[in-house]
């Protein structure tokens, strides 16, 4: 009998191994483009951030950012037996909440860019909620209609932002900017990356990452999403409202 304590490093070994995995391919591909500046250029690779010092690093987390949190809603759906292919498309939505708030909005003050933070999280689960409701109520397929669910949103966000003039700049062609008071603040890393990008996002990547763990992990909740994954209908048989928890898994990736 497996030691209820011993702890299991199998994911953390595969992560490892995948890096590990993906590195020799990079170096692969660079001796057969250049193989006189292959090395040199891997090494880039592996020390770029740290060239430029704490600013350098502070950058890597600044981009990190949203990989981590689109991460998140592709593997939070995979644990509970789905596979979220439209986090891209759920991204755009989610930025186009936080937008649309950070210019339309510019009275709440200091608390401006937690509403626009509200805004996007809402917009994005409303618009993962549409596959898990497909899924559950008609059994599409979710990976076909999270793809589709991502050009649908790409050209609308795109359509409505240019077609609505309050949103676009013309001149440089692209979304105004949000008011100062809707960018989330540097919540002190700027002390620590001093002239970097990052900001507080970053460090709500880092706590949505717990939160999900303990949902998934530790909560009634969360078993009864990852049983509905493993066995739709054994766990209708359990007393689950499998389509609900589908919906659920959807909606929170």
């Amino acid at each position: 009998m497996k030691n209820k304590k011993q702890i299991d490093f199998t994911g953390a070994i595969s992560s490892i191994f995948a890096i590990l995995i993906g590195l020799l391919v990079g170096l692969i591909v660079l001796m057969l483009s250049n193989y006189r500046q292959a090395f040199p250029g891997f090494f880039t690779i592996l020390t770029g951030s740290l060239t430029h010092g704490m600013k350098g690093v502070g950058q890597v987390f600044y981009y990190a950012t949203p990989i981590i949190l689109t991460g998140l809603s592709v593997g939070f759906a995979f644990k509970t037996g789905l596979f979220n292919i439209g986090a891209s498309g759920q991204f755009i939505i989610g930025a186009f909440g936080a937008v649309y708030v950070g210019i339309m909005f510019k009275n709440f003050g200091s608390v401006h860019w937690i509403i626009a933070v509200l805004a996007s999280v809402l917009f994005g689960a409303i618009w993962g909620s549409v596959p898990g409701i497909l899924k559950a109520y008609f059994n599409v397929n979710e990976v076909i209609a999270s793809i589709m669910m991502n050009y649908i949103g790409m050209y609308a966000v795109n359509w409505t932002v240019k077609g609505y003039k309050p949103l676009f700049n013309n001149l440089r062609n692209e979304s105004k900017n949000v008011a100062a008071t809707a960018e989330i603040p540097k919540m002190g890393l700027d002390a620590i990356f001093p002239g970097s990008s990052v900001n507080g996002g970053f460090i709500i990547a880092i706590i949505t990452a717990i939160i999900i763990f303990i949902v998934l992990n530790k909560t009634t909740f969360g078993y009864e999403l990852k049983a509905v994954g493993y066995n739709r209908n054994a766990s209708k048989y359990a007393g689950i409202n499998e389509k609900k928890s589908i919906i659920l898994s959807m909606t929170i990736a």
